[in-house]
């Protein structure tokens, strides 16, 4: 059986009792806080940019052209990239640790050659964490069966977040740089994934797509079976490093990808195919951490997202249908330092 995005969505839609959102007014657009945007990569398969730490560089998946997705480091000013993964399996997502001169990937390189599934929802268990560093030493950080990937690292550099079926579920977790002390953060039925710090190192973000039945619970045990997670229609959710003070931000009943701190640590930016909740089409919005404010801050894409801010928060980097670019980040000034209950756009 193929399976694609609009399957995700039909059946998650449909078993999670969420029908589509219904928001009262038209959702603003407001474009300008993205400025001067410029395109770092022409290859229209490159995705997922992280900032290094100095700020110099940026730590991107791309695939190159009859190979699979891999890590690759890029300057932004002079385009040219080296490989930061092994070269073997498939690559999802990479973050930098030590300054760049070390950092983590995850990878399927431990199970041979072979690309893994790429569309959404595939969960495949040869997925690991790795940590490389600039003299070429690789090390394998995670080993429990299932998939462990969807990456990011605390400020401090000393946590690891990232998305693991070691318990069984998809959930969140947290382990030591070096791929110790592993500590299960989320505990609910259904997907948990896609974590991002914010730059304070007080909480994380993530994405859930949580089964509240027992007819959908039983989904989700089926579909990992085959390597797949439901993960439409999803919310934004926000923690402390421990797992503690949880918090629904979002109530739209649409799909959202890849939520990601602002500079202020009081926004999170997300895509979304909102405001119909169908299709593949997937702009880039911003909401407060009370769940008000939502604005839509791209428009004209298939695709935009996976946004990462650069170490003093002056740039943003993104994914726009299939390259990287960087721009300004102009935001206005932040809201009120305030996580409410869950609210409604």
């Amino acid at each position: 059986m193929r399976f694609s995005w609009f399957s995700v969505l039909l059946v998650g839609a449909s078993l999670w009792g969420q029908s589509p959102a219904r928001f009262g007014a038209a959702i603003p657009v407001q474009t300008e806080f993205i400025s001067k945007p410029v395109q770092i990569t022409t290859d229209g398969a490159s995705r997922q940019p992280h900032w290094s730490s100095d700020g110099r560089s940026l730590l991107i998946v791309s695939t190159e052209k009859g190979k699979c997705s891999q890590a690759f480091w890029i300057d932004p000013a002079t385009k040219e990239r080296k490989l930061a993964s092994s070269g073997k399996g498939s690559v999802r997502s990479a973050a930098p640790l030590a300054k760049s001169k070390s950092w983590v990937y995850d990878s399927t390189q431990d199970s041979g050659d072979a690309c893994a599934p790429t569309m959404l929802g595939s969960v495949p268990a040869e997925f690991n964490i790795f940590m490389n560093t600039d003299k070429g030493k690789m090390q394998r950080l995670s080993s429990a069966t299932g998939y462990d990937a969807e990456l990011d690292v605390s400020a401090s550099e000393k946590l690891i977040v990232y998305t693991s079926q070691a318990s069984g579920d998809i959930e969140v977790w947290t382990m030591e740089w070096d791929g110790m002390n592993k500590r299960q953060l989320t505990k609910s039925p259904g997907y948990d994934g896609d974590p991002n710090v914010s730059s304070d190192g007080r909480r994380i973000a993530f994405r859930s797509a949580r089964a509240r039945t027992a007819e959908a619970q039983k989904l989700v045990r089926d579909e990992l079976a085959f390597g797949r997670a439901n993960m439409s229609p999803s919310e934004i959710f926000v923690m402390n490093l421990k797992g503690l003070d949880e918090k629904q931000i979002t109530s739209f009943g649409c799909s959202i990808l890849h939520p990601a701190w602002t500079p202020d640590n009081r926004r999170i930016v997300f895509s979304s195919n909102m405001p119909s909740c169908q299709g593949d089409k997937y702009e880039m919005f911003m909401v407060n951490l009370d769940g008000t404010g939502l604005v839509q801050i791209t428009t004209g894409s298939k695709f935009v997202g996976e946004a990462s801010f650069s170490p003093d928060g002056k740039y943003i980097a993104y994914t726009r249908d299939g390259n990287v670019y960087t721009a300004d980040w102009v935001a206005p000034a932040p809201p009120p330092e305030t996580i409410s209950p869950l609210s409604k756009p």
